[in-house]
């Protein structure tokens, strides 16, 4: 075995877990019902990743009540409607050797959207509210502290009882518990307040409550973030950044360790982060993997129960070194779960290069998408829905030509091929990619090359027959006489028509990255959308010095998750990219850039390289041409039909592929 170490059974407690391999908890919202009870999806999407080889799975956030703090979106509260998905959930999952924990919270507190709430958000004392600051946050009183006691220890017992192995005290991210824990948010001075210790008897009285109702064997692991990382209330702190912690440091955090474990935890699992620029407790593409391990084996060094880590650990050979050096007992994997459930097998078995590799971008895990939350995943459309989105083997195997190798064509290509239809993929280029070519040039964009060479590997093993350096035509398609024709030719840069766009110092954002455009040393990019602002970094590191005019008042206007869009915009901060908003670039000149604010007023701007990223425009010449000949079920997916982003080719793609 290449990882023996991730495959050694562990104790927890008294439970005994098959290996060191568990998924850490999400809030997936949208497969529970208007009430906060788990559907069928719910039971599927766990069943999944058991059958995946995890050892461990732990559920997101469950409130454990409902009163004290009223919530219009639901995530429980935990009742007697709980017991028939949780039942139908163990059974399954048990009989395949993996054990669940359920994470159970006392409530959102203080980071509650005054929307979200019914009545005033409760928190520790009495402090601004993190949506609305304006909005001050009700103290808690001893008697509701004591209720949700009891509700926690309720809900426990309630969940135990439908077969649930143990709990996690949510004490992370910024939410009730973790607020009684924190000076920042708790000023109280009864029992509850005070030193770290006092902070810390609201979470050490729900440890005790769940132990005196299910016992001592009973596991109970606590989550927390050993450091907050802000530097102020909405400003978050970057990896290696010098700053004052306002909140949780690291030496705080350690003592955290020792008293939990004193008080009689089971086990813990180090965290990092809260609300505050969402990208240390949801980590995206821009956070390198193993970004909170060091957290971890801090930990572990202090304590002898187990230490779980997290962090875009999500890469087999970093995973198992975690373990065999003893920087963490156990991994836990968050999103790289959603991207390939079966992760945990796969590595078992060797086959690391079969892994779908997770792009941390959250467009479908986390981020509400047209009003909902889909709770899924960019690359796995089957994530969350995989009763009905699996793909099935094709009732009557038909001859597909695909039009283009970009991510579209490719996800096209893949899932025809793997429900048994006969697929040839064309490419003009010379390599299979697209855009994801060009966008996996950063060095913190690496997973979009991972994916990139992963597509690749799966066609080469379903037996795809890719022809490259060839376009397709009417007379292509008329020559080949396939019975699907699904055209994924992409989108192309948007050129505006001003002058000096055509000068020589002047490249599109594509041919920059692929280094078909060199740059000078003092470069404008136009346009502050994901792309530019990618690419101006990007140069910005190289020693450029750079800056960015962006005619709209916002800066990744375009619907890109929050960690994401947070991370990159503080990351030009600290590489000293100033972004210029209201400003639209009138001319090119040879040595500057002539643009107009929104007073318009005129100015220029030095430089000797102007980067183009004004967006993309779709490429749906041939779909247009095959719709007036060729007969047979023709689709147009991805950026041909409309210039987006990964999610949407993968998902045209997909959702065309299984129906054929």
């Amino acid at each position: 075995m290449k990882f023996p170490h991730l495959f050694q059974p562990i104790q927890i407690g008294k439970l005994r877990l098959k290996n060191r391999i568990a998924m850490a908890p999400m809030g997936f919202p949208a497969m529970s019902d208007a009430e906060g009870v788990p559907t069928q999806r719910y039971v599927d999407y766990f069943t999944e990743r058991a059958k995946g080889g995890a050892g461990l799975l732990i559920t997101g956030m469950l409130k454990v009540e409902d009163t004290i703090e009223y919530t219009m979106s639901k995530r429980g509260p935990v009742r007697k409607e709980f017991i028939r998905p949780f039942a139908d959930l163990t059974e399954g999952i048990h009989s395949l050797g993996t054990r669940i924990f359920a994470q159970l919270s006392a409530g959102l507190g203080y980071q509650g959207r005054p929307h979200n709430i019914r009545g005033t958000p409760v928190a520790p004392s009495a402090i601004p509210n993190f949506a609305d600051p304006r909005v001050t946050c009700r103290e808690l009183s001893v008697e509701e502290i004591q209720r949700l006691v009891k509700a926690y220890g309720d809900a426990a017992e309630l969940l135990a009882g439908a077969g649930v192995d143990g709990v996690e005290v949510h004490g992370h991210a910024g939410f009730l518990i973790d607020q009684f824990s924190s000076s920042l948010w708790n000023k109280r001075t009864d029992r509850y307040g005070g030193d770290l210790k006092g902070r810390l008897t609201f979470a050490f009285e729900l440890l005790h409550e769940v132990k005196r109702r299910l016992g001592d064997g009973y596991p109970v692991q606590y989550r927390y973030g050993l450091k907050h990382y802000m530097k102020e209330i909405r400003q978050s702190g970057l990896p290696g950044e010098d700053f004052v912690e306002l909140g949780r440091d690291i030496d705080e955090g350690l003592q955290m360790a020792e008293l939990l474990e004193a008080e009689g935890f089971d086990s813990l699992a180090v965290d990092a982060g809260t609300a505050t620029g969402h990208y240390w407790a949801h980590p995206p593409i821009y956070q390198a993997h193993g970004c909170m391990l060091d957290l971890a084996a801090g930990v572990k060094e202090l304590v002898k129960i187990p230490v779980i880590a997290v962090g875009r650990l999500d890469i087999p050979e970093m995973a198992n070194d975690a373990v065999a050096s003893g920087k963490a007992d156990i991994v836990s994997l968050a999103k790289g779960l959603l991207a390939d459930p079966y992760w945990p097998n796969k590595v078992r078995e060797g086959k690391v290069e079969d892994i779908r590799p997770c792009i941390g971008c959250h467009q479908a895990c986390s981020e509400p998408m047209n009003g909902r939350y889909i709770n899924s995943c960019t690359v796995n459309p089957a994530c969350g829905r995989e009763r009905t989105h699996t793909l099935q083997p094709a009732e009557k195997p038909r001859t597909i030509l695909v039009a283009g190798g970009g991510i579209g064509g490719m996800e096209a290509a893949r899932a025809s091929a793997s429900r048994g239809h006969k697929v040839v993929l064309y490419e003009k280029g010379e390599a299979l990619g697209g855009h994801l070519i060009e966008a996996g040039v950063p060095g913190d964009k690496k997973d979009i090359e991972r994916l990139n060479t992963w597509y690749r590997r799966q066609l080469e093993q379903l037996g795809v027959d890719v022809r490259l350096n060839t376009a397709v035509t009417p007379d292509v398609v008329a020559r080949d006489q396939p019975d699907v024709v699904l055209v994924a030719t992409g989108s192309q840069d948007v050129i505006p028509r001003l002058p000096g766009v055509d000068k020589p110092h002047v490249g599109r954002a594509t041919e920059v990255l692929l280094g078909k455009k060199a740059m000078g040393e003092q470069v404008v990019v136009v346009g502050a959308g994901e792309n530019g602002c990618e690419t101006a970094l990007w140069l910005a590191r190289q020693g450029k010095k750079v800056s960015i005019v962006e005619m709209q008042a916002k800066p990744i206007a375009i619907p890109v998750a929050n960690a994401n869009r947070n991370m990159l915009l503080d990351l030009l901060v600290q590489a000293g990219v100033p972004i210029l908003l209201n400003t639209a670039l009138r001319e090119v000149l040879d040595d500057a850039v002539v643009v107009v604010g929104k007073d318009g007023e005129t100015r220029r701007l030095a430089c000797d390289s102007v980067v183009l990223a004004v967006g993309m425009k779709a490429d749906n010449r041939l779909f247009g041409a095959l719709a007036q000949q060729f007969p047979g079920p023709l689709h147009d997916i991805g950026d041909c039909q409309e210039a987006k982003n990964v999610m949407k080719a993968v998902w045209d793609a997909y959702e065309v592929a299984r129906t054929i």
